[in-house]
């Protein structure tokens, strides 16, 4: 075996024989490599829709915590109470909105209870219904509680606050723990032990004693979190496990629609808001009809990027709402672009200035002393025309100016195709021929079966990142489904973009997170409740695609006795690459539903061990939360096995 081992590392030809009998066969020649490939090509995309970040990847269990929930365009009194229940308990009591002597300017709304003792309110998180709470917590756990209080009448006989984990009827789930607030705001923290495993707990405030008290910014979060030193508190483990184990080269953030504002400019998402102390942050109302906290804002984000092992790829607006949504307001003027150009370098600065400088200075100060490695900007999202490339040729060359080194990412509309795309793309070449052309585009299976060869014949020079893809199935129960099918469509499209991963720089998926009952837009890469965690079969394709990625792309062809040698077959999809240690990565997807036979030898003919992970199922599998049918099997490979029908593998060969 060492012997063919060392033929193969030399120049070896593999034999992949593709269905028993037909004489069809795979050659891969790790001796003759194409060009590199992309070491940044897969990648993640986070945004904040169907609740990926409050009420999901952020570790904070309380809803609407700070009483700032107000929509955007019809505001009314009732929504700052939003997530809250109140006339509770055995006293009398009222309570009231307030803005008066805030917390601060950026949070500004509190409530103020006015109350007999034993009033009691809740929190009911984010999985109530009208009879039961929405907190899952697990006996002997342990939960961080705060609050923001301040006595209206201080002094020995003011009010005190009793707090703890309860059921929606008041049954206690923890010890109570008792604030004694002042006579200015002060924040009150203590440790809850969950006495009880539930899912259906609240968060229950008790006065004890008569008085008045104001209340604000409360806060819920589980012990065991990633990231409890971050300003924002922390991220919830299981989703931030779960991202982890995609192998991520990148993480865009925080948009998306959400980076660039509704329709009007009150609602642009504005860096500074989501940085500093988390009571400081100015929420704000989300695209997707829902308050943004900022409890994850760009720091919180640059942090998790390093806890993934994964490049910030931040996108910022370019001075054009969002074009899709046929705005209100009109594009930024030249004195407006000037100011949010300033924006923009700031928070290059924060991320990459030293401590010695004013925003590196609060990064420094927020906890983090070394610079972020920032070597991307993204300026716009789904833009296009002239009124954008304008305003994006500006805020451009003053990033290049101060900062030459990063590489800025030009939008390219929302589609695939037709005059807009043809536009954008011809002038993204001709004025920004250094800058990778984000393109975005949702389309059904079958359209990315017949496009892998989409990028073929752009100029080798130019660079793209496909920055929002996936595979649209039609829609099931209410929604369009991860079923297998739509993520072998996706796979065989991969195999064409790692073959152009000298074009295709780096590509996403999207969205990648949902809570279940809670989602704007489907399909997505994970779904998730309070407790469990749900990998689709997209999410798989994206693991074990992103986990074997070679550093060369290498020749690979079939070979059918008496024709010539033919790249493809129709129903299979493959590539192959080298690492530099000589480890060879074959991926072949069969969307035809037949049996294959593989078989793998060396020049000689003989058979080469190695490990293969396979994907397959039924073509309209899914996975739910409380079953996994689809998920990787990995095997010994010695020189032959059955590759079934609506299947992917990566098999893996080491010298």
């Amino acid at each position: 075996m060492g012997r063919m081992l060392t033929a193969l590392a030399a120049a070896a030809v593999l034999l992949l024989q593709a269905g028993a009998g037909t004489g069809e066969t795979l050659t891969v020649d790790p001796a003759r490599p194409v060009h590199g490939i992309s070491q940044t090509l897969y990648g993640l995309f986070f945004e904040d829709i169907n609740h990926a970040a409050d009420g999901g990847l952020y570790a904070e269990l309380l809803q609407n915590r700070s009483f700032e929930y107000e929509e955007l365009l019809n505001p009314a009194p009732h929504q700052h109470l939003t997530g809250w229940a109140f006339n509770m308990g055995t006293g009398k009591g009222q309570i009231g909105i307030s803005t008066e002597d805030p917390l601060n300017e950026n949070n500004r709304t509190y409530i103020r209870l006015d109350a007999e003792d034993g009033y009691a309110f809740q929190n009911l998180g984010w999985g109530q219904s009208a009879f039961r709470g929405g907190i899952p917590v697990r006996k002997g756990e342990l939960y961080d509680v705060s609050v923001w209080l301040r006595s209206v009448s201080p002094g020995e006989s003011a009010q005190k606050i009793a707090v703890s984990l309860t059921t929606r009827a008041g049954a206690g789930l923890s010890s109570e723990v008792v604030f004694e607030p002042g006579g200015s705001w002060k924040r009150m923290e203590a440790v809850l032990e969950a006495s009880e495993t539930a899912e259906d707990a609240c968060l229950s405030f008790r006065a004890v004693g008569t008085g008045e008290t104001d209340v604000d910014m409360a806060s819920l979060m589980p012990r065991d979190r990633i990231g409890a030193e971050w300003p924002g508190g922390g991220m919830r483990r299981d989703l931030v496990e779960a991202l982890a184990e995609l192998h991520p080269a990148f993480l865009r953030f925080p948009g998306g629609c959400v980076t660039e504002g509704s329709w009007v400019w009150e609602n642009l998402y504005r860096w500074k808001d989501t940085v500093g102390p988390v009571e400081e942050r100015k929420e704000n109302w989300n695209t997707w009809g829902y308050m943004q906290s900022y409890g994850i804002g760009f720091y919180e984000y640059f942090c998790l990027c390093e806890e993934i092992g994964a490049l910030p790829l931040p996108v910022v607006g370019s001075g054009v709402l969002c074009q899709a949504r046929e705005p209100a307001e009109s594009p930024m003027n030249e004195e407006k672009l000037a100011e949010w150009t300033r924006d923009v370098l700031d928070l290059v600065e924060f991320a990459k200035g030293d401590a010695g400088t004013e925003w590196g200075a609060l990064r420094a100060a927020m906890g983090h002393e070394e610079p972020f490695d920032l070597r991307f900007l993204a300026i716009g999202n789904e833009n296009w025309a002239n009124i954008y490339f304008d305003r994006y040729e500006k805020i451009r060359n003053a990033v290049k100016e101060a900062w030459p080194e990063i590489t800025c990412v030009v939008a390219n509309g929302p589609v695939a195709d037709g005059s807009l795309f043809s536009a954008g793309r011809s002038t993204i070449l001709r004025r920004f021929p250094e800058d990778l052309a984000d393109e975005h585009y949702y389309m059904d299976s079958g359209w990315f079966l017949k496009n892998t060869h989409r990028y073929d014949l752009y100029p080798r020079s130019s660079g793209v990142f496909l920055g929002e893809y996936a595979a649209h199935e039609s829609a099931a129960g209410g929604r369009r489904p991860n079923n297998l099918y739509s993520a072998l469509c996706e796979a065989a499209y991969l195999t064409g973009i790692e073959r152009n991963s000298d074009v295709v720089r780096m590509c996403c998926y999207a969205p990648l997170l949902a809570r279940q009952g809670m989602d704007q837009w489907t399909p997505d890469l994970i779904w998730f409740d309070g407790t469990r965690v749900l990998r689709t079969p997209n999410y798989y394709i994206q693991q074990i695609f992103s986990g074997s990625l070679a550093e060369e792309l290498i020749e690979s062809r079939w070979i059918t006795e008496g024709a010539d040698p033919d790249p493809e077959r129709e129903g299979l999809y493959q590539t192959a690459g080298r690492k530099k240690d000589g480890t060879v990565y074959i991926k072949i997807v069969n969307v035809s539903g037949e049996e294959r036979e593989i078989r793998v030898t060396d020049p000689e003919g003989n058979p080469l061990a190695g490990r293969m992970t396979v994907l397959s199922g039924e073509r309209q599998a899914v996975n739910t939360l409380s079953e996994e049918k689809v998920k990787p099997e990995e095997t010994a490979f010695e020189g032959s096995a059955a590759f079934p029908g609506y299947a992917a593998a990566v098999i893996e060969i080491r010298p």
